[in-house]
């Protein structure tokens, strides 16, 4: 009976719509046949999607600490355990065995090494109050040494002065002769180069006065035989290069005081000459006379050096000496000491404890590596719990920024179709997978600048449904809810466009006064988007107002038939009459 309710509603649906295109056909031009949505309040929800798989949200990985045959293993794949619960049993014969040895080797080390422990202190304080009391033979021969030379060098030192200061004195009295000639012939030519530079300046202002007077006889006019007679004067005065002093009336000559000036000077020179010469002379002989008392002094020196060089090198002996002797001490005691044998012990008894392998944690063992008789190492069992699982997952780079920890996620596995399970988003990893991750290198980051579609962040997603039959491993897909809106109004993309204004716009069909339907523009404000709609908001939009889906196909007061039913077409009719302005 449905299955002909159904046909007969679509066949009236058909019947009403051809009989519409009919009218329309006889009374104008053809209407544009439309599909229309009613609005609707519902919840929008904005969601990145990500793929994994399920995994356990406790993980333990049980090792083996020691390497030893496996005796028994009484644990297999499957199997719940509590924490404590044996899973291996390690033979630990080997182990057992050394520590009795190491025990053993405790007791008996410990007397013999006492009795060289005092052997070796004995011979370290012996040394010690050798030296502390200035007994050490060696120290005291250097010293005495170093005593000696210093008082010898103190010696040669001291005739070494005495013999310098007489030496001195003699090469004082080898040149008093040469000194003093030295100094007369200094005076002479001081005096002799003053006598010279004052003539020479008394006759240059002489000689200017005559041909100042010369000049001036030229400028008054005097007769030739005047200014004759006193050329004649400055000739003969030039001539004979000297002059008359006028308090005396004696006759001086220039050039006789300079060949005295001249003949002094080469006798101060001459008596110079003679004085380095004979100090020359005087040094050399004081020289060969003091080269013993210095050569003395020299090996009194290197000898007083080298004394006390032994000194250092007897003491730095000793000190060695009493190095090595506290060294031997402690080296006995470290020798002695059973820390280190006492450490071996205490390491082999936590090896006994270690040969019996338990559970950690309570859980399911999910993975057994262990096999008897066969030397226990690495990895022996996986132990997780299956109650708590979440899906890690792997979020694409240009999703990560909308999503964050503590979102709303539904679960969907493929084992289980489109069962719906609730998660949360727990954990979001700080850093990359895939070909831009920094474990991809730098040939994956150079591949990354020119392609970022591989660039992964793990995310793990904890299920919160309980009782699932998810199981761990399966292939599972978080959508995560990025955004949620209760109450909100959306319209498929389609349904959008913009007008000349550049707004954007959604139609709606509105009955005119001929019984046709008209495309009526609404401005809107578009908000939350998700895969297939997006929120619209704006004047004259409520819930059951009808919505054209093909928006880019309308223009404002275009000629339209809804398609999509007759009862549609009647809500057309009367719920967008007054809500909507063209």
């Amino acid at each position: 009976m449905k299955k002909k309710k159904v046909i007969m509603i679509a066949g009236a649906a058909v019947i009403g719509i051809a009989a519409a295109f009919a009218v329309f056909s006889q009374k104008g031009p053809t209407p544009t046949p439309v599909q229309t949505e009613t609005l609707a309040e519902q919840t929008l929800r904005g969601t990145v999607e990500a793929s994994g798989n399920v995994e356990s949200t406790d993980t333990v990985y049980v090792y083996a600490e020691v390497s030893a045959p496996i005796e028994r293993v009484p644990v297999k794949v499957g199997d719940k355990v509590a924490a404590g619960q044996l899973l291996a049993q390690l033979d630990d014969t080997d182990i057992h065995n050394t520590l009795q040895q190491k025990q053993i080797a405790l007791r008996t080390g410990s007397q013999s090494s006492q009795q060289r422990i005092q052997s070796a202190e004995k011979a370290y304080q012996d040394a010690k109050n050798n030296l502390d009391q200035g007994l050490n033979t060696q120290i005291n021969t250097a010293k005495d040494q170093v005593t000696n030379t210093q008082r010898a060098l103190a010696k040669a030192i001291d005739d070494r002065d005495v013999n310098q200061a007489r030496v001195d004195q003699e090469m004082k009295n080898q040149l008093v002769s040469a000194t003093a000639s030295a100094t007369t012939a200094k005076a002479a030519y001081d005096r002799a180069e003053k006598e010279y530079n004052k003539a020479k300046k008394e006759y240059k202002d002489d000689l200017d006065d005559l041909k100042d007077e010369l000049k001036d006889l030229k400028k008054s006019g005097a007769n030739q035989e005047t200014i004759d007679a006193k050329q004649k004067e400055i000739d003969d005065f030039e001539e004979n290069n000297g002059f008359i002093d006028d308090t005396t009336g004696a006759f001086t000559s220039v050039k006789a005081l300079k060949q005295a000036y001249e003949d002094a000077q080469l006798a101060y020179n001459n008596a110079q000459k003679a004085l380095n010469a004979a100090t020359i002379d005087a040094q050399n002989a004081a020289t060969d006379k003091m080269k013993n008392y210095v050569k003395a002094v020299e090996d009194a020196q290197l000898a007083y050096d080298s004394a006390v060089q032994s000194l250092k090198a007897a003491q730095t002996a000793a000190s060695q000496s009493l190095d090595s002797a506290r060294d031997a001490v402690a080296s006995e005691k470290i020798a002695a000491n059973t820390e280190a044998l006492q450490a071996e012990i205490k390491t082999l008894n936590d090896n006994l404890k270690k040969c019996t392998i338990a559970a950690p944690a309570a859980g399911t063992v999910t993975a057994v590596y262990a096999e008897e008789n066969a030397t226990a190492t690495g990895l022996m069992f996986t132990i997780e719990n299956t109650e708590g699982l979440q899906v890690k997952v792997k979020v694409k780079e240009y999703d990560l920024p909308s999503v964050k920890e503590g979102m709303k996620a539904v679960i969907t596995a493929d084992a289980t179709g489109d069962v719906e399970y609730e998660g949360i988003v727990q954990k979001i990893a700080p850093a990359a997978t895939g070909s831009g991750s920094a474990a991809a290198g730098a040939a994956g980051a150079a591949a990354a600048a020119t392609n970022n579609s591989n660039v992964e962040f793990e995310a793990d997603v904890l299920i919160q449904t309980p009782n699932t039959p998810l199981r761990i491993g399966m292939s599972a897909k978080a959508k995560i809810i990025t955004q949620e809106k209760a109450g909100a109004l959306a319209v498929p993309y389609d349904a959008l466009t913009t007008n000349e204004k550049g707004e954007t716009i959604v139609y709606t069909p509105k009955k005119q006064p001929d019984n046709t339907y008209q495309a009526v523009a609404i401005p809107v404000k578009t908000g939350l988007e998700t895969d297939l709609s997006i929120e619209v908001s704006g004047e004259g939009l409520s819930a059951g107002t009808p919505v054209i889906t093909d928006a880019k196909a309308m223009s404002p007061g275009m000629l339209i038939a809804v398609t999509n039913g007759a009862s549609a077409l009647a809500d057309a009719v009367s719920g967008a009459s007054g809500e909507a302005s063209s």
